[in-house]
């Protein structure tokens, strides 16, 4: 089982010193080791430049974001089987070995694991088996929540790209998420009961802003419900009504006080014409923050359409 284990990597000269040494642990050692730098301006390209010889270092022309790190990095890797490393998470030494015995016995597509994520002194763990089983279980799964945490616990069949496409690249937080959906809905997801890697929770980072986790799960949901409709595939196991898209968003702005996302949440309500009472609720809300001076409206966030 051929493994490539890829690093997308920008201005992490910091950590990525752990990410690489994770790998060079590993009782079941990858084909390959591949760190991808997306024009990072610190010492990133020098970190990964000492492990000449066990790691091959690719550097992008252009910054383009995490996903287009990962789609270049994926045009040069050779294995069968793929599993893409964040700069600043860790491998436990197990990992590769767990991952690869489950994988044998089950023959999925995609394989994941137990993530111990790590914020200051607390620890907690993620990444339940909540997605196991034959399409469309594992899309189901993904699609109100994200089962599989993050896409260092998890190995998954090169070819599965073939079928459902790279990461998309507009998207810029949970596109790990969005690309689980469509392969949930082409192949078996088995988990591994064993702890694969250790997530640190970095204060500030993309992945831990409410508002744009609020954002993009909503676009992800209509973008990937048009994916399935241009291919045929029936979606109606979500019951995913218009009105439910955006009430789970308006439900997450209220429970999470992420503002800054209300008023491009309601524009998409109208634009779908889910008047609902979270709707009508929201709409309260936005005049009544409006009078306080509250920003409902990101300068940030890119808007779209599907």
């Amino acid at each position: 089982m051929p493994i490539s284990v890829i690093i997308p990597a920008f201005n992490g000269a910091a950590t990525l010193t752990g990410a690489i040494e994770s790998i060079l642990r590993q009782t079941h050692a990858p084909e390959e080791i591949i760190v991808c730098d997306d024009c990072s301006t610190d010492a990133t390209a020098e970190v990964a430049a000492r492990y000449s010889g066990h790691v091959e270092c690719v550097r992008r022309q252009k910054n383009g974001g995490l996903s287009a790190n990962r789609n270049t990095a994926v045009q040069v890797a050779r294995g069968d089987w793929l599993l893409f490393l964040d700069q600043d998470d860790e491998l436990l030494p197990h990992a590769l070995e767990a991952l690869v015995t489950t994988a044998e016995k089950t023959n999925a597509g995609v394989v994941y694991g137990y993530v111990l994520l790590r914020s200051g002194e607390q620890a907690r763990l993620h990444g339940l088996a909540w997605a196991v089983g034959e399409p469309p279980m594992p899309a189901k799964a993904n699609f109100w929540w994200t089962a599989v945490t993050t896409t260092g616990c998890a190995l998954f069949r090169r070819s599965l790209i073939d079928q459902v496409g790279e990461f998309d690249e507009t998207i810029w937080q949970a596109e790990d998420c969005e690309f689980w959906l469509r392969c949930g809905m082409m192949c078996r997801f088995a988990h591994c009961d064993t702890v694969v890697l250790k997530k640190h929770i970095i204060e500030n980072s993309l992945g831990s802003h409410a508002s744009g986790s609020i954002w993009w799960r909503l676009y992800l949901q209509e973008k990937f419900l048009a994916w399935c409709a241009a291919r045929s595939l029936d979606t109606r196991f979500l019951d995913a009504t218009p009105a439910k898209l955006t009430d789970h968003a308006l439900k997450r702005i209220f429970h999470m006080k992420a503002w800054r996302v209300l008023t491009p949440v309601l524009s998409r309500a109208r634009a779908l014409n889910a008047r609902t009472p979270w709707y009508y609720r929201g709409v309260l809300t936005e005049r009544f923050l409006a009078l306080r001076r509250v920003p409902t409206s990101p300068s940030n966030l890119r808007t779209y359409t599907c």
